[in-house]
């Protein structure tokens, strides 16, 4: 096999910058190789993100199958007629390209490759294999996981170091925060609420189980009023959201169904995507009329990718806009979110002190992979922050999906080596404050709401079996959010 000629980063960004790519709507990635490169163009521009899975060939670019074959049902979100920039890494024939462009014959579709055959090619010069950078990190992550046991070990001593053993029949751990109580309910003018937990240093306290809000504007309207009241009737009161779910549609169904009755229970949380102060203003004040108040509880940086992403958006005012915020009374807990790469939860952590909430995966596969876990609870910890748990399930990972909200075909670790009640009761059992769950419909809601109202926690030995039960599962697949 002839030898591959190396690139680096530093190289493909400085063509990338240089290079005129088409205007488009949506950026479209073909899993996995065009993923990265897809991510690098879609920040580039500052445009959307759509990861389309395609199976055709192996790691070594050999073909797999007669015919490339598009491996999920296509929801994409924007108009017909719009342009897409569909984007992979290598394109040998064109026929991986040409199988997802007829799948998407009612847009105006682009292609771009790095290397290839497209539209578009950054690197036409370039007729050998190429070794990209991203797959030599995936060789030197898999030798890491080599040494797993020691890895998992690691991830023992933390959880033993933040969980104390019961005392009575009250659970805390290391920040103090309450994990289950069967001594006291606190109820407010609805009825019982869900045990409550400490909310970091803010000196509140927040149910163990929110509702995210991305889901509600997937539902028929009749049935995001029904899902926010059977939360409220559950004793939810933490209220997810974010100015980008839906289009505003979220928070618009907030403002309808929870804010104008229920303001004053009702702990109220959004985010906002943007990479400049003066959007991120916007955003606020859409938020606040959209969802019918007069201030947030709790308001994110959203969805931060890289640490140069963070780099970019402090640079550009983002965190200054979120501390006004906050100063004015507009906002009165700041945070950040994201669930694509650990370091950028590391990058915000190292250039302020200023923020008292985080929000990232926590699941019991995170552990074998580019973990949050890891790598970002023990600085939570020593900083005081509010950890707020999203994505227990992978978001349809766990049930065999490689796309948002989707489940799917591939190896599904809910059923087959995990239960629900095992999966979030992992995630429960380390020193989170809030489980943010997804729901389809107000039944799915009310399944997480019987889950947290008979919780115990799990021990030591317990959680490292589960840790341990889906570690040979593809984190590519299960964790397909993580770049």
């Amino acid at each position: 096999m002839s030898s591959k000629q190396p690139l680096s980063l530093k190289t493909i960004q400085q063509r990338l910058n240089s290079y005129p790519i088409p205007g488009t709507d949506l950026v479209i990635g073909i899993g996995r190789g065009g993923t990265i490169p897809a991510k690098m163009v879609a920040e580039k521009m500052g445009r959307k993100l759509y990861i389309i899975d395609v199976n055709y060939r192996d790691d070594e670019n050999i073909p797999q199958r007669e015919l490339p074959e598009v491996l999920v049902s296509l929801e994409i979100p924007i108009e017909k007629g719009s342009k897409i920039l569909l984007v992979d890494d290598v394109s040998v024939t064109g026929k991986t390209l040409e199988t997802v462009k007829e799948r998407l014959e009612d847009y105006k579709v682009t292609t771009f490759v790095f290397k290839g055959k497209a539209d578009h090619v950054l690197f036409p010069e370039i007729n050998t294999c190429v070794e990209w950078p991203w797959k030599m990190q995936k060789n030197a992550i898999q030798e890491d996981q080599k040494d797993r046991r020691s890895f998992l070990k690691s991830l023992a001593s933390l959880t033993a170091g933040l969980m104390l053993p019961i005392t009575g029949k009250s659970l805390t751990d290391g920040f103090g925060n309450i994990l289950s109580n069967t001594n006291t309910v606190e109820k407010d003018r609805l009825g019982n609420l869900l045990p409550k937990r400490k909310f970091g240093n803010t000196g509140t306290s927040v149910t163990m189980l929110g509702m995210g809000g991305a889901h509600i504007a997937r539902m028929s309207e009749k049935e995001a009023q029904k899902t926010i009241e059977t939360a409220l009737e559950g004793g939810v009161r933490f209220f997810d959201n974010a100015e980008s779910y839906g289009g505003g549609l979220s928070e618009k169904r907030y403002g309808m169904f929870l804010t104008p009755k229920y303001r004053d229970i009702a702990f109220l949380q959004s985010k906002t995507t943007a990479r400049d102060g003066k959007t991120a203003r916007e955003h606020l004040e859409g938020s606040l009329k959209r969802m019918n108040t007069d201030y947030l509880d709790l308001w994110f940086i959203h969805a931060v990718s890289s640490p140069s992403d963070v780099d970019s958006r402090i640079k550009n005012g983002v965190l200054d806009v979120v501390l006004e915020a906050q100063k004015s009374g507009k906002v009165k807990y700041v945070g950040f979110s994201g669930h694509s790469d650990y370091k950028a939860h590391l990058r915000m952590l190292e250039s302020t002190d200023a923020l008292q909430v985080c929000q990232m995966p926590i699941n019991a596969f995170d552990p074998n992979y580019k973990s949050f876990i890891t790598n970002v609870l023990p600085k939570l910890s020593a900083k005081g922050m509010a950890p707020i748990a999203m994505k227990t399930l992978a978001n349809g990972g766990f049930f065999g999906g490689t796309s948002h909200f989707n489940h799917g075909d591939k190896p599904k670790i809910v059923p087959n080596a995990l239960t629900v009640e095992e999966a979030l009761y992992f995630s429960w059992s380390l020193p989170i404050s809030v489980l943010v769950t997804g729901a389809d419909h107000a039944e799915m809601l009310q399944e997480k709401i019987d889950l947290a109202l008979k919780f115990k926690a799990l021990d030591e030995k317990k959680r490292m079996e589960l840790v341990e039960k889906v570690a040979g599962f593809d984190g590519r697949f299960v964790e397909y959010y993580k770049v």
